[in-house]
This record gives structure tokens, C-alpha cells and sequence, in this order.
């Protein structure tokens, strides 16, 4: 004789039954948020980045003081938290180094190890088509008494203005207003021939985020605090440019 088939009912209690599904559907929400919030931040509101380039690198160590303190990891430092400002932003960001090096290397051409450099810089510029990019820079004077952000563009730029003017108009407010406090310090933008200007094909700026011969200014490109505030002000001059621009 066959076996009949045995019939298994299982009964399950409704409130296990809607605790399960309760617990079913919050996993899934907080999954679904996570996800969101990680897309927010890193999905690019458009497929042109935004490049930074931190001046000077390796072998070229830019301006100093007699401590040893280099223009160009202050340079860096700076970038790579201006990186971190735009990302969070939700723009794409590409860097022209991020690391301790010179692009020497990179460039095939055949002119001074100053100008290689300048060259690969520019090429990725080019190359990437940004919305527009920033350069990253120290200042110097023989005058201890010089101290100042300012930031150039190329003469005949009138995008390249459009940009430095909007950071300088956010480092009036958010470093010099709320940040340190002094009405009496404003950012300077002025006109300037300079290679990663002239050479390239979109709208840059070229911002000296302050004198590292100024007593004062020295110890502040030392604090992290100060550095953070610098690059939090380029990144919304850069994002109000970029608003004025759509």
C-alpha cells in the first residue's frame, strides 16, 4: 500500500506575522537610504568635472619659510580638502596631483623640467573638459607686512573674472567675515598672463590663499581650522559661479 502524503500545517501567529513584516520593511527602508544618501553625494550633477590643481610638488617645493615649511604640501593640504568640499557638493572633482610629485615626468615634450610640468597640468585640464578649475597656491614678499588672498585670471577671460570674482566675494564672507572676524580684509582679483591661465580652454582661477612671509598668515596656513574654512570658501565660489553660469 502507498503511503498517504503527509500534510504539514503550520499555523503562524498574526502579530509574529506582522512583526516579521515590520522588520522586513525596515531593513529595506534603511537600505534604500543608505544608498540614497551615498548616490546624493557622489552621483555628478553633470559629466564635466571640476579640476584642482595643487601648484608645485616633488622637486619643486614652491615658496618656504626658514622652519622648512613648503609651499607645496600647504597646497595639497588644501586641494585635497577643497576635494572633499565638492564632493559632498555632488560635482566630480579631478586633481592634477595627489600626492608629493612634479608631472615632469608625464610630458613628452622638449623644453625646461619647469615647463614639462606646467605642460602635463595644463594637458589635463584640456583634456578633461571641467566646468572650470581652481590652482592652488602660496605667496611670498619681501615685504613681511604683505598679506592677502588674491586670486588671478587670465586678462582676457571674461568667464576666468566671472570665477575669481565669485571666490573672492566668498572669501570676503565666509573666511574674512565669519571666520576671522576682520571687515578690513578683502580678497584681491586681478588680471594675470600666467601659463595655466593662458593655456588653457576653460574658465580657471589661480588663487594665492595667503603669504607665507607674513607672520601672521604663516601661522594660520599652518592651522587646520584656517585651511578648512580657505577651502569650504573657494568650493561656494565656485558653486555660486557655476550656478550663475546654468
Amino acid at each position: 500500500m502507498r503511503k498517504k502524503p503527509k500534510i504539514y500545517v503550520i499555523k503562524l501567529d498574526r502579530k509574529k506575522l506582522l512583526l516579521l513584516g515590520l522588520t522586513i520593511l525596515l531593513i529595506i527602508t534603511i537600505t534604500f537610504l543608505k544608498g540614497f544618501r551615498v548616490s546624493k553625494i557622489f552621483n555628478y550633477k553633470n559629466k564635466e568635472a571640476i579640476v584642482i590643481d595643487p601648484g608645485h610638488g616633488g622637486i619643486d617645493g614652491g615658496t618656504s619659510d626658514k622652519t622648512g615649511l613648503l609651499e607645496k604640501d600647504i597646497n595639497l593640504d588644501v586641494s585635497l580638502k577643497l576635494k572633499k568640499e565638492l564632493l559632498v557638493e555632488g560635482y566630480g572633482v579631478i586633481m592634477t596631483r595627489e600626492k608629493d610629485e612634479s608631472l615632469e615626468n608625464l610630458s613628452s615634450i622638449n623644453a625646461s623640467r619647469y615647463r614639462r610640468d606646467l605642460n602635463v597640468r595644463k594637458t589635463i585640464i584640456n583634456e578633461n573638459e571641467p566646468l572650470a578649475f581652481a590652482s592652488i597656491h602660496v605667496n611670498s614678499s619681501k615685504k613681511s607686512g604683505a598679506r592677502g588672498i588674491k586670486i588671478y585670471y587670465f586678462p582676457t577671460s571674461t568667464e576666468g573674472k566671472r570665477l575669481a570674482e565669485s571666490i573672492a566675494k566668498s572669501v570676503d564672507i565666509n573666511l574674512y567675515g565669519k571666520f576671522l572676524k576682520d571687515d578690513n580684509l578683502r580678497a584681491e582679483v586681478l588680471p594675470e598672463d600666467y601659463f595655466i591661465l593662458r593655456e588653457t580652454k576653460y574658465p580657471g582661477a589661480l588663487v594665492e590663499i595667503g603669504f607665507i612671509t607674513n607672520p601672521e598668515e604663516n601661522k594660520l596656513l599652518q592651522d587646520e581650522g584656517y585651511k578648512e574654512k580657505v577651502a569650504f570658501a573657494i568650493k561656494k565660489g565656485i558653486v555660486e559661479y557655476l550656478k550663475g553660469s546654468q
